[in-house]
């Protein structure tokens, strides 16, 4: 602060060496007159420069500023540019898993649709030589799954889905008895009847007049009448399965039947 008021005290006297030197060597009137323009001119050039050093102290602290600014947003960008290059390279992993991945799903792809209707293969099959119940909508589920096979627009999962909604229908049918009804052709005889399955193990049926009672013979498809003393077991297990009646074991023959004597079939 010092050296820059020496500096100014410096300038001011260098203006106002002619300004004393003229008052020296001029007459008075004319001393006074150029005295004070000189004068004003050497005040006029010291605002002047006073006006520029301001303008300049300014601009420095401007300039000062806007470097200090840039400093700030290089090191802002540098963090940025360290932590994008992290997720960069955190992205660049996902997207080789995902490759890895896509290539493990389309070997699973080439595998899976054989696979597909190989099971549905067995499942016909299975469906075909088991216990005779429910026809009508086993069929509908097996043609329904067929058609979704066959289907390009069905993805590779939603038949996977379907196929696997199917079989645990099936195997749902091996935990449960149910009962419906029917008419039933015996021996020519169309007559009506509740149908009584027991899982998967048996279908029994009992006349709606209860005077007839029997099962389905797995092995020649065809049925068969039981000894009328099984028409109070199936009619109990049938208030079961309409859970009209509490659980309780039943006398039931499943795989050992013994049916009716020829002269009672004969009879009814």
């Amino acid at each position: 602060m010092d050296r820059m008021l020496n500096k100014h005290d410096f300038r001011i006297v260098l203006v106002l060496l002619p300004v004393l030197f003229l008052s020296i060597f001029l007459p008075s009137s004319a001393r006074s007159l150029e005295v004070d323009r000189k004068l004003e001119k050497a005040i006029g050039i010291e605002k002047e420069a006073q006006r520029k050093a301001d303008n300049w102290r300014k601009e420095k602290e401007t300039i000062l500023a806007e470097i200090q600014d840039l400093k700030h947003r290089e090191q802002w960008l540098d963090f940025q540019d360290k932590k994008y290059r992290g997720y960069i390279k955190e992205e660049e992993g996902i997207i080789k898993e995902l490759a890895r991945k896509k290539e493990e799903f389309e070997k699973i792809s080439m595998n899976l649709e054989p696979y597909l209707e190989e099971i549905y293969e067995r499942l016909e099959s299975f469906v075909e030589n088991d216990l005779h119940f429910l026809p009508e909508e086993r069929q509908k589920r097996l043609s329904f799954l067929r058609s979704s096979l066959d289907d390009y627009r069905v993805g590779l999962s939603e038949k996977l889905r379907r196929i696997l909604e199917a079989l645990q229908v099936e195997a749902s049918y091996g935990r449960s008895i149910e009962k419906t009804d029917g008419i039933l052709d015996l021996k020519g005889e169309r007559i009506e009847v509740s149908f009584l399955r027991v899982g998967r193990l048996a279908l029994f049926f009992i006349s709606a007049d209860r005077s007839r009672v029997g099962y389905l013979d797995k092995n020649t498809g065809t049925w068969r009448l039981l000894d009328h003393k099984y028409a109070k077991e199936v009619l109990k297990a049938i208030e079961m399965a309409e859970r009209k009646r509490a659980v309780e074991l039943v006398d039931l023959p499943v795989g050992k039947w013994k049916t009716a004597p020829k002269e009672q079939e004969r009879s009814r």
